[in-house]
């Protein structure tokens, strides 16, 4: 990488860590970061990025053979649970696809969302999951947090607190997530947050097989 006088060492060596954590030369990491920032709209963190559209992490989501499948009565039962457990009006069960997400099942959901069973990757909170690479998001207020308060589902009043946790398979790669939320702002207790961690785990086993579960 040629030298630029502006860089110090210590500017140089960490743009040089953050691209060997994306897996980029810092020329690669450099080009993507400018492009990111240059196309980025005002609902950003909703874009398709870096892990949305990881080809490794879509031939995981391929190769569970849901994407497009039709309605499945365990799925279904699953997010009942998942209301019923949580005490939450919604919930889905979501598969991350390159340009859109598909749901395998889904309570509470927006009508047209409901009939299609899929979004854009701008409308849907899961995809902004996945992208972080986060191991669960806990939003107690959705329009004090900044990385959805600008959302069409928060702006527009849809989702007012929001809990989700990444589906992976047995290669770590998270094909999609877990998700509940309240219209209105919501304290998510430690409980409910267990709960939510042993309802992943049965999705997951619903989606890979036990074969993945530990």
């Amino acid at each position: 990488m040629a030298r630029d006088p502006h860089f110090d060492d210590e500017m140089a060596a960490l743009l040089a860590d953050q691209a060997r954590a994306a897996g980029q030369t810092p020329e690669q990491y450099i080009h993507d970061t400018v492009l990111a920032r240059l196309l980025r709209t005002p609902a950003g963190p909703t874009e398709a990025g870096r892990r949305v559209r990881d080809p490794n992490r879509l031939r995981s989501v391929w190769r569970t053979g849901l994407l497009d499948s039709p309605r499945a009565p365990v799925f279904e039962r699953a997010v009942s649970i998942t209301v019923e457990s949580l005490r939450v009006p919604s919930a889905a069960i979501v598969l991350v696809d390159r340009d859109r997400v598909f749901y395998l099942g889904a309570i509470g959901l927006a009508p047209a969302f409901a009939d299609s069973r899929e979004a854009s990757l701008e409308d849907s909170l899961a995809a902004q999951v996945i992208e972080s690479g986060a191991g669960s998001w806990v939003v107690h207020d959705a329009a004090s947090d900044a990385r959805i308060a600008t959302h069409p589902a928060v702006v527009g009043g849809a989702v007012g607190s929001y809990l989700a946790h990444p589906l992976r398979d047995a290669d770590d790669r998270a094909v999609g997530a877990l998700t509940a939320w309240h219209a209105c702002p919501h304290t998510w207790t430690a409980g409910e947050q267990r709960t939510m961690d042993d309802l992943t785990w049965v999705v997951r086993g619903l989606i890979f097989g036990e074969h993945v579960l530990g």
